[in-house]
């Protein structure tokens, strides 16, 4: 399972993406240690580049480990969940914006089926092919979301921290904050089911 400082250094690498930054001082310095679909983000320009499928699948799973297959992103794309993804922003690449959602989609899957994830997410993100009727840009929501990924306690007591997130970008609302945290959830009950299937192993093999 991957941790929650995994998950933030892959939402930042999404942000310094779209601010033309390069993902250098994120990802391990030693070129050997990258897939060349990774070195090549290091020079990435979000105004005349997209992220191909591949690109977003290599840069998760060179950040949080081997789990997400771009069969299973091409399957969102085409069918199960195109209308909250959106079609490619460019040509066959998608937007940062897009990765994101993506991402998003793929820790959700732990707990509520692609349907009811589509429905959530819709709530905070309109027409997917607009970005201005957004309650909040994708990247800016998977950003709260992965600030508060070690959030402990009852996470209805998060309110109050998620909207003084939301606030500092003037992105504050309610209906953000509830879908904030059922995301929280969400991840919760996937790091707790990796947590038990650890567990399980230790316990059959001692």
């Amino acid at each position: 399972m991957y941790d929650a400082q995994a998950v933030q250094t892959l939402s930042n690498c999404l942000s310094h993406l779209k601010e033309g930054k390069g993902i250098g001082t994120l990802v391990s310095e030693d070129e050997a240690d990258l897939p060349k679909v990774i070195q090549r983000l290091k020079q990435f320009d979000a105004t005349k580049n997209g992220l191909s499928i591949n690109e977003i699948v290599h840069l998760a799973n060179a950040l949080i480990g081997e789990h997400m297959s771009a069969t299973t992103i091409q399957n969102w794309t085409k069918r199960e969940v195109r209308d909250i993804i959106g079609v490619p922003h460019r040509g066959k690449k998608y937007s940062i914006n897009q990765a994101a959602i993506i991402y998003l989609l793929d820790d959700l899957k732990h707990l509520f089926s692609l349907e009811e994830t589509r429905e959530l997410l819709t709530i905070v993100f309109k027409n997917p092919n607009i970005d201005e009727d957004d309650l909040i840009s994708p990247l800016d929501f998977y950003l709260v979301y992965t600030q508060h990924a070690e959030t402990s306690g009852p996470i209805e007591l998060t309110e109050k921290r998620l909207r003084r997130s939301l606030e500092r970008i003037h992105a504050y609302r309610p209906e953000t904050v509830h879908v904030l945290q059922l995301c929280l959830y969400a991840r919760r009950i996937s790091h707790l089911t990796h947590e038990a299937k650890q567990r399980l192993e230790q316990v059959l093999q001692s």
